[in-house]
């Protein structure tokens, strides 16, 4: 007896190890869409933006379009490497492969992060939204991100020490601490507002899990209570208390 009850304890304890497994994938498909559904945000808005800057060039620009080439050019290649991100993350099949997700965050960041570097002065404030979509709004890892972040901050850095003036260099390292502290404080709200989202998206799915195994419990019981209501008294009489 005692055999057959630890052989029914360990049957229960794997059920219920590979309940929590499922549950678990389940999770991570749930906050897989969501990054997808965050990601295809980010790159509309994104598109639209250098579209209308594009356009906004070349309207403002009209007289003198052959003095704005780098712009231009820099613009139509970012607008084609979002456009061709886009359309691979509306495949149905990209939510589910991470190669994918992957390759189209890298070429975003490169390409966006390549074109906010080309405008050297007008760039920690670009460079901040960009990091914080880095954070946010990428379908990838935390150690991914931060490394990415960090790239962009010292592609920045040098960028800026490469080019700059060789008068009042005490004013230009005072502005370098001050950008630099911004970009770092990008990457310090982006892993906050990573590590809220993640648990309010953790308790929300337990909340969810416990509704359902309550709700299938009280039908659980309610079906005993029916078996056991008929195994008592004759069928239509159960038939008629029930209807009650």
């Amino acid at each position: 007896m005692k055999i057959v009850m630890a052989d029914m304890d360990e049957e229960n304890i794997e059920e219920e190890e590979g309940t929590e497994l499922e549950l678990e994938a389940l999770y991570r498909r749930y906050c897989v869409r969501l990054k997808h559904a965050l990601f295809l945000s980010a790159l509309c808005a994104t598109l639209v933006c250098c579209v209308l800057l594009l356009c906004a060039v070349c309207i403002l620009h009209s007289n003198e379009l052959s003095h704005q080439t780098t712009p231009i050019a820099s613009l139509s290649v970012i607008t084609f490497v979002l456009s061709i991100v886009l359309c691979l993350a509306l495949l149905p099949a990209a939510p589910e492969w991470e190669a994918l997700a992957l390759a189209g965050s890298l070429l975003v960041t490169i390409s966006l992060g390549a074109g906010t570097l080309m405008a050297t002065h007008h760039a920690p404030l670009p460079l901040f939204a960009l990091i914080l979509m880095v954070h946010t709004m990428m379908p990838i890892a935390r150690p991914i991100a931060l490394a990415m972040s960090a790239v962009l901050t010292l592609a920045y850095v040098g960028l800026a020490l490469g080019t700059r003036p060789l008068a009042e260099e005490r004013q230009f390292f005072q502005q370098l601490i001050c950008e630099l502290s911004l970009l770092i404080s990008a990457s310090g709200i982006g892993l906050y507002y990573r590590a809220l989202t993640e648990r309010a998206h953790r308790n929300t799915f337990a909340g969810t899990r416990t509704c359902l195994e309550q709700r299938v419990k009280l039908e659980c019981e309610r079906e005993q209570q029916e078996r056991l209501l008929l195994s008592v008294i004759p069928a239509y009489i159960a038939a008629e208390t029930s209807t009650l």
